[in-house]
């Protein structure tokens, strides 16, 4: 018994020492999270109000360049069509002879139009991309703002100096001429459109006096219905009328781009 009980106090001894020894566990600390880096976005750039103006101006420009194009594609449309229904008819009539000069002549003409065409669509793809750089850049200048015009200190008072008049004329006659470059840029574009549509006309016009006279040849050997002769006289009368309609649209928007640039010369002298 005695044994045991110094054993059991040789033990608890032991047990204090090692517990003396080891010392208590060290709490861990959390490590610090790093903020995210937040990427840093240019800062838009400011433009003067002359440079906003003449970016909506180019922006303006391109557009009614973009609507011309669009204009001559349907012109060239026209055409090939107009074309198409004289071979496809010279072709009947001859039998698609490729000796018949007629024929040779209609197909000729018929894939001129269609080379045309594709032209007028490259056009209008090459004015999609201006029109898409220079919104680009429109909206750019609209997203920095207007650039505050420079805080201009007041020169003391010469008696001598000049009536400042003048420069308030010149301010006011620099507004006009932009204005007016403005009007005359959409009285230029109006005014290619309307040419194209004179072209567009005259094609219907040929076209549909090529169609009648080809009816009356044909009606000259054999018998035709009543309103075969009369719906291709109705048709080139009516191609006649839009083509005069057309000219007349066209000399309109001429003299108003001549009298444009007749008054900026006057502010120009």
């Amino acid at each position: 018994m005695r044994r045991m009980m110094i054993a059991a106090a040789a033990c608890a001894l032991v047990a204090g020492l090692v517990a003396a020894q080891d010392p208590a566990p060290k709490p861990v600390q959390p490590k610090a999270v790093q903020p995210a880096i937040q990427p840093i976005l240019p800062r838009p750039t400011t433009v003067t109000a002359l440079k906003m103006a003449q970016l909506e101006e180019d922006f303006e420009l391109v557009e009614a360049q973009r609507e011309v194009k669009k204009a001559h594609v349907k012109a060239a449309e026209v055409a090939v069509g107009a074309k198409k229904s004289v071979y496809e008819l010279s072709s009947k009539v001859t039998g698609g002879s490729t000796t018949n000069t007629e024929f040779r002549a209609a197909k000729f003409e018929f894939e001129m139009a269609q080379a045309e065409l594709e032209i007028r669509v490259a056009e209008v793809k090459e004015i999609e991309v201006k029109v898409k750089h220079a919104k680009k850049r429109l909206d750019e200048a609209k997203l920095g703002g207007v650039r505050p015009p420079p805080i201009v200190r007041p020169l003391p008072i010469d008696p001598k100096a000049v009536d400042p008049l003048p420069q308030v004329r010149f301010e006011a006659d620099e507004k006009e001429v932009a204005e007016l470059k403005a009007k005359l840029a959409k009285a230029l574009a109006s005014s290619d459109k309307a040419a194209a549509d004179v072209k567009r006309t005259e094609e219907l016009v040929k076209a549909a006096e090529a169609e009648l006279a080809k009816r009356k040849d044909i009606a000259m050997r054999g018998r035709v219905t009543p309103d075969f002769l009369a719906t291709a006289e109705a048709k080139v009368k009516g191609a006649k009328d839009a083509q005069e309609k057309a000219t007349k649209e066209r000399k309109t928007l001429e003299e108003e781009v001549a009298a444009l640039q007749k008054k900026l010369k006057e502010i120009d002298k």
